[in-house]
């Protein structure tokens, strides 16, 4: 194979790539631990596009994950949440069989970014949602 056909190959492959990362949703993650009993905190906030629309009814996901320092997912973990703006469906969550929990974040019709703060044991993990006008 010609050097030039190797490297269009491979710029066709990265453009590829690109555009299919493009599509993807946002997500912000904040890892922090251990805590006083030994977890790691993990914190997601995963939405479409730039943000969410600040219409009172758009909606991002907020996941959190506790782990052990040996990343065995913890069964039954309590975690807390606050948000800077917005409002959460459940500001406590009980973390399932794979360490994990799940709520949503409702914009209200305030622009700016929403600061969701997870906290178990003794630290805590902080991720943000835009909450933009379209």
């Amino acid at each position: 194979m010609k050097p030039n056909m190797t490297i269009k190959k491979l710029i066709s492959l990265l453009l590829i790539a690109g555009g299919i990362s493009w599509g993807c949703q946002a997500v912000v993650e904040d890892l922090t631990g251990p805590s006083s009993l030994g977890n790691r905190l993990g914190i997601q906030g995963l939405f479409g596009g730039a943000g969410i629309k600040n219409d009172g009814a758009s909606q991002a996901t907020i996941k959190v994950e506790v782990f052990t320092v040996d990343n065995v997912p913890v069964t039954g973990a309590t975690v807390t949440l606050t948000t800077t703006l917005g409002t959460l469906a459940s500001a406590s969550l009980t973390t399932g069989a794979g360490g994990a929990a799940t709520t949503t974040l409702t914009s209200g019709t305030t622009t700016g970014t929403a600061f969701v703060t997870a906290t178990v044991d003794n630290v805590s993990a902080t991720t943000s949602v835009p909450i933009i006008s379209f």
